[in-house]
């Protein structure tokens, strides 16, 4: 490992909070892609150590780019190999005028978007897009990473080869041919082809085989059956198996991945994740559904009732050409009147209390409200003045909390005084764009395995506030698409798709009184302010409960996106415990988030590939065999 810093401490505090660059250059001559790591250490702070991970080229060569903590106290780097002789390392701070050229140069329309945020007075949103592009310069071109990938990824030895493997290739003509030249050639030797069926009871397979359908066309790693149907045998609970897939992008000619998530009900049913070729339990398939023409999400939707469907985050598969994105499902509402209690911690902030209160009352359908207010020491005389005539005319009860802000006490009290089951936490600088917005959330927990649900959140000016989060981008977790107008293509297409996520802000989240009351609610000594939504979200996993996040409900959120940060020491003290507490409780967690793909990045913007794998095991959405992996 190469140090830089030793013992300069004033060379370290220079580049705190700055852009920096690294330029690596390999003069051994090895000729080979080698991966590396920049570790960038911090001062009192939990994780102490920030990794981000390069490749160099073929030439030996590689430039790192990172926006440096604010309080870094030392700048590491070490190769996977662990060889460091012949390897050159030269840092330095970029101007200003350098980054902004840099930055242009990689991404214009990024830069371009930008300066829209800016233009529109959003500051914050402005410096968020520019750390997130410089952050992502380091991510490698696809084709180098597959190719540092590759010694990783050696021929599979087939231990077990009891299980017999039926397959049905659905299409027919040359595509078909090429698909069963690839099946052919598979390292696994039991299998057999089998003509598609129509149901269940067509497939001539005993229940403990294993079926799969692959669309015609689609090439196969020769290892693809085998390592698909290794978690299936170490596994009794799993019940079907996918991966990721390649495909070739006829616009640019290049070879392109589809990174998936674990397994997401909505995402499966909707078309948006597609999990083709997934190796199929028999005695796990549903008896009436046709299975030649439902699609495989919607098979794997109704599998996915018998146990857990396994990911595989590799691209094993290769499609010819691009998948066409399905259109979002319309979205439906139930003839149902709902009763909700909703929460709104505030102080003082008449006038953002009154537009909150105004789209409860009148901007709000189908739902009987049961509104508690908690008052944190308000002084205000209009604060007040509002609350007390909302009091007079029945429509809120004010329940008085003194002392210093607590997120976590306001949200534990309000819940504590609701008389309904259903309970909306609500910041008092929300409010809604459409009438049916509470009602589209309250549908989601029809369902007993739904514990919460948030929605979308968008900026006075339109651009995302929220949009789910993801966790372990940053230091704990971040806000997915932020910063990012929805009508973009940035988002993937995610923004108009109802799908299930790890955690929702509670600056509008839906959830139920009894399950509150199951996990103890949110943790006020441990987290006052900071991330106590996602520690919520989190013990609902725990419980076997699912998280999901609604486009069909958005807010406005109400925050003065053009104010700085105001942080004292006081408050960096508290955050800096609340990243402990995320840590220490949740830390492999927030390491392997099973709706974000362990190949992508944690610090670069949403959805850019990272040069090294968090973890390329098997991956579920259970919550427990996670931690259980990871510790």
């Amino acid at each position: 490992m190469l140090n830089f810093f030793k013992n300069q401490t004033d060379d370290i505090c220079s580049l705190a909070d700055k852009p920096i660059t690294i330029s690596v250059r390999d003069v051994s001559g090895s000729g080979k892609t080698r991966r590396g790591t920049v570790h960038l250490h911090r001062s009192e702070r939990e994780p102490s150590i920030f990794s981000r991970s390069f490749l160099t080229d073929s030439t030996g060569r590689a430039v790192f780019y990172g926006w440096m903590p604010a309080n870094l106290s030392n700048i590491t780097v070490n190769l996977d190999d662990t060889e460091t002789d012949g390897l050159k390392l030269a840092l330095r701070e970029l101007s200003y005028i350098e980054l902004a050229f840099r930055l242009f140069i990689f991404s214009p329309q990024t830069v371009i978007r930008a300066l829209r945020l800016l233009m529109a007075g959003n500051i914050r949103g402005f410096q968020f897009r520019m750390v997130r592009l410089l952050d992502s310069m380091i991510a490698p071109r696809y084709s180098d990473w597959r190719h540092a990938q590759a010694p990783e990824e050696t021929p599979l030895k087939v231990q077990d080869t009891t299980t017999l493997v039926v397959y049905s290739i659905h299409g027919s003509g040359d595509a078909a041919e090429s698909t069963r030249r690839s099946m052919q050639s598979q390292s696994y030797p039991r299998l057999v082809e089998v003509p598609l069926p129509a149901h269940r009871a067509d497939l001539p397979a005993c229940d403990d085989d294993i079926w799969l359908r692959i669309p015609a066309g689609v090439g196969l790693d020769r290892d693809y059956v085998a390592r698909l149907l290794e978690p299936l045998h170490q596994e009794e609970d799993i019940v079907a198996v996918y991966c990721d897939e390649e495909y070739f992008d006829e616009r640019t000619r290049e070879t392109k991945p589809f990174f998936k998530p674990a397994f997401n009900g909505p995402l499966a049913k909707s078309g948006w994740l597609a999990p083709d070729a997934a190796l199929i339990r028999v005695k796990s398939l549903p008896e009436s559904m046709n299975l030649a023409s439902t699609t495989m999400g919607n098979i794997l939707f109704d599998v996915s009732r018998t146990g857990l469907i396994g990911h595989i985050p590799l691209p094993l598969f290769y499609r010819p050409a691009e998948r066409v994105l399905p259109a979002p499902p319309q979205k439906k509402k139930l003839d149902k009147t709902y009763h909700v209690s909703v929460v709104i911690p505030t102080r003082d902030r008449a006038d953002l209390l009154s537009r909150c209160l105004l789209g409860l009352f009148k901007g709000t359908s189908d739902v009987n409200l049961d509104v508690i207010v908690i008052d944190n020491d308000s002084r205000n005389i209009d604060a007040l003045e509002l609350m007390s005539g909302y009091e007079r005319e029945g429509l809120i009860r004010r329940l008085v909390m003194p002392g210093q802000f607590n997120f976590s006490k306001a949200c534990n009290l309000g819940v504590a005084a609701a008389k309904h089951e259903l309970v909306l936490l609500l910041n008092n600088d929300v409010e809604p764009l459409h009438s049916d917005w509470l009602v589209q959330m309250a549908q989601e927990l029809e369902h007993e395995s739904v514990g919460a649900c948030g929605a979308l959140l968008l900026f006075p000016d339109g651009f995302i506030q929220h949009g789910g989060v993801t966790l372990g981008m940053g230091s704990v977790a971040r806000h997915s698409f932020h910063f990012k107008h929805p009508n973009s293509s940035e988002n993937l297409g995610l923004i108009a798709q109802r799908r299930e996520v790890s955690a929702v802000t509670a600056a509008c989240l839906l959830t139920r009184k009894s399950l509150w009351t199951l996990v103890d609610g949110m943790n006020e000594p441990a987290l006052p302010v900071a991330f106590n939504d996602v520690d919520y979200c989190l013990k609902l996993l725990a419980q076997g409960k699912k998280i999901l996040w609604t486009p069909y409900a958005r807010l406005t959120h109400l925050e003065s996106v053009s104010r700085r940060s105001d942080d004292t020491p006081e408050k960096m003290r508290r955050f800096a415990g609340e990243e402990k507490y995320m840590h220490d409780h949740w830390g492999p967690l927030l390491q392997n988030d099973p709706y974000y793909n362990p190949n992508l990045s944690l610090y670069g913007d949403d959805y850019t590939l990272d040069a090294k794998p968090r973890d390329r095991r098997c991956r579920t959405t259970d919550v427990r065999r996670i931690v259980q992996l990871g510790r």
